[in-house]
């Protein structure tokens, strides 16, 4: 029997004929995304408890941890507000790169702008879409927010090493391992991941050539390859580094707050 493609044309904001509860996705996304959105920002504006360890007034016999908000730890000028601590000039850097993400894009305009509120679901500016043009142009920085996303994952690396250093006897420095350093550690493998499974990092490795045959043109083949499996699960990173980041961040805070005890594991 045929279908006339009329009739299932659907005409009002969020009507459909899905049967599936399609608006559970976009709804806890949604509710994540705010939720991320208010902690990190009250952490930002906090200034306080963001790190520990030696050189710090507290836990001085520990290795040195900073919070991934934090990082890299800036030494602002005295005339700056004393309520515009560093990690307000530092948060742009991972907040562009996960804004103008190609998944987060998706993600976030359903969740929060319902545009569209889902597959085969009606949004309510379908009849005059202008595409990403005005303030959506920011979304074309993608590729050098990557550049800079790629200097984060060296900061993490540095701070992993830097949660590794114990301090030992006549100013030395052994090696060691505590609850905070696999925190620090699992939070450098998701957003490892994240960055590596980038659609541009995948276009930057592999994009704009016309033969993979071949000395270098082989090598870039084989990168491109790998980018392009990890970035079937790019979604799948996106969550898992953001949970990570701003459990990372909550970790070090309630430690060096003195709430919890960071227990060394050798």
């Amino acid at each position: 029997m045929a279908t006339d493609a009329a009739a299932l044309h659907e005409e009002r904001f969020g009507e459909t004929q899905r049967r599936d509860a399609w608006w559970v996705q976009p709804l806890l996304m949604g509710a994540a995304f705010v939720a991320f959105i208010v902690y990190a920002t009250f952490r930002g504006f906090w200034n306080a408890d963001y790190e520990y360890g030696h050189g710090t007034d507290v836990l001085p016999a520990h290795a040195y941890f900073l919070s991934p908000f934090y990082s890299p730890l800036l030494a602002l000028p005295s005339w700056v507000p004393a309520f515009l601590g560093p990690a307000i000039f530092v948060m742009w850097m991972p907040a562009g790169f996960r804004l103008t993400c190609y998944y987060a894009r998706k993600a976030y305009y359903r969740a929060l702008f319902a545009d569209p509120p889902g597959c085969a679901v009606a949004e309510y500016c379908k009849n005059n879409y202008k595409g990403e043009r005005g303030m959506w142009a920011f979304q074309n920085l993608h590729r050098y927010f990557l550049y800079l996303a790629l200097l984060l994952v060296c900061m993490h690396i540095y701070h992993v090493f830097e949660a590794c250093r114990w301090p030992a006897g006549e100013g030395g420095m052994t090696f060691g391992m505590s609850a905070g350093t696999l925190v620090l550690l699992v939070d450098l493998v998701f957003l490892s991941l994240y960055v590596f499974s980038c659609h541009s990092l995948r276009h930057l490795v592999g994009g704009r050539l016309d033969c993979f045959s071949g000395g270098a043109h082989e090598s870039r083949y084989k990168l491109w390859r790998g980018v392009t499996k990890l970035n079937d699960f790019h979604g799948t990173f996106f969550w898992m580094s953001l949970f990570t980041v701003g459990f990372a961040d909550f970790y070090i805070w309630m430690v060096s707050s003195a709430r919890i005890t960071d227990i060394r594991l050798f």
